[in-house]
């Protein structure tokens, strides 16, 4: 299920003269021994709603008088000062009008005036960008709340994407050199996690993988058609629309969903060197990449030889040197 943010402003249960009297929540919660009624505000008259400081401003109060015309002769009152028949009476120097209103997350239903249609985020963001947030809000099995302003990130992303192909004039800017083992690690690194991903269902953590992938690529710099090209099926499941766009511009005829999914290639995903922290007396004191493949003893001469060791075991007696392959290198010392 789909949840939003229920926006409330506090509704003051005793008139004031005759006034209904709504209070900024900041004034509520320094009242608690005052009855309030927590009254829904669309969230369309809510500034920054989601937040912790949504507001209504004068216009989202006017909007709120316009829409609810019981209320139409009500009193707003805020730190800032007092909003009353559409004249502001500032306080301590106030210039502006904000009634900070009550955010939590409930059920997205037209009595709580929280709807989003996704036509409206649709038109701003496009299909793709509607459907890949959807799947990134969470698991498939769990109630995700809905915040507009999440989108972006995944819009920015998509745009990352696109700038993958095309230079800043819009030219699409495609290589047939050879990848290198680098490129190649990061293409196949992403198809065994979105295809381990998608087996479970697990949609947000697929769309994750794109991100680390696309950053990746884009501090790579490259643009090989043998990248490229299999990520784009990669993808095509998630942003249907923008996949079969990219694969007509990369010179195919027929459609990218019937074309094999990439085959992972797991030698790509073999380290060819392994990073070890070099402790002495298992504090650490500096790293070093040493051959996958090389043996603990070759591990353990080269390591001595290192000037980082030479300096703190000058003077010193080495006891033994403990390697724990593909993970550490610790030197045991002696005054």
């Amino acid at each position: 299920m789909i949840q939003g943010v229920i926006e409330f402003m506090f509704l003051q249960k005793e008139k004031e003269n005759g006034y209904h009297r709504f209070v900024c929540s900041t004034i509520a919660a320094k009242h608690p021994g005052t009855d309030f009624a927590r009254i829904p505000v669309p969230i369309e008259f809510v500034s920054d709603y989601g937040l912790d400081q949504s507001y209504l401003n004068r216009k989202g109060v006017d909007q709120f008088i316009q829409w609810s015309s019981d209320y139409k002769e009500a009193i707003f009152d805020s730190p800032e000062g007092r909003y009353h028949r559409g004249a502001f009476t500032a306080e301590n120097g106030a210039t502006d009008f904000k009634l900070i209103s009550h955010s939590e997350v409930g059920k997205m239903s037209k009595s709580k005036y929280n709807v989003i249609n996704p036509d409206d985020v649709i038109e701003k963001y496009g299909t793709d960008c509607f459907r890949m947030y959807e799947m990134f809000l969470g698991p498939l099995e769990n109630s995700k709340p809905w915040d507009t302003k999440g989108i972006d990130g995944v819009y920015k992303f998509i745009k990352k994407l696109w700038r993958l192909f095309f230079d800043e004039q819009g030219n699409l800017q495609i290589s047939d050199e050879t990848p290198n083992r680098d490129e190649n690690k990061i293409l196949h690194l992403a198809i065994k996690k979105v295809q381990e991903d998608i087996e479970r269902y697990s949609f947000n953590t697929c769309i994750s993988h794109f991100m680390v992938a696309v950053n990746d690529l884009r501090g790579s710099d490259t643009q090989k058609k043998k990248i490229l090209e299999p990520l784009v099926i990669l993808l095509s499941p998630f942003a249907p629309h923008l996949a079969e766009e990219l694969w007509h511009r990369l010179g195919h005829s027929s459609s990218v969903h019937l074309a094999d999914f990439p085959k992972l290639d797991g030698a790509y995903l073999v380290d060819s060197e392994i990073t070890y922290p070099i402790s002495i007396n298992g504090k650490r004191r500096g790293e070093e990449s040493f051959s996958a493949d090389a043996s603990p003893k070759e591990i353990e001469e080269k390591a001595l030889a290192l000037e980082v060791v030479k300096k703190w075991t000058e003077g010193k007696t080495i006891k033994k040197v403990i390697v724990v392959p593909k993970r550490m290198v610790n030197i045991v010392i002696s005054d």
